[in-house]
């Protein structure tokens, strides 16, 4: 039962990870501004643009297609750990 719960919860948190990273791409799809993740000090912008910051950009950018393409091949085998083990093979 513990394996089960495990494979779960690891499917729940690549769900996650795959939902905000595809929330920060959209919101740079519609607005052009990808959001930081934090920032020290105040004045710097909670946003980087690719005419402001270019290597942030990218970086930021590659940073959230990393966790996209991650959290998708987390949940693909999730769902194939649940459908192995829901027709009785069990890893």
């Amino acid at each position: 039962m513990r394996k089960h719960a495990a494979t779960v919860l690891i499917g729940v948190f690549c769900s996650l990870v795959t939902y905000f990273s595809a929330a920060r791409l959209y919101q740079w799809a519609e607005t052009g501004q990808l959001a930081v993740l934090s920032r020290k000090t105040h004045d710097q912008p909670e946003f980087v643009s690719w005419g402001d910051d270019r290597p942030s950009f990218v970086l930021l950018f590659a940073l959230y297609l990393f966790f996209l393409k991650n959290g998708l091949l987390g949940m693909l085998v999730t769902c194939r750990e649940v459908w192995l083990r829901g027709r009785g093979w069990e890893p």
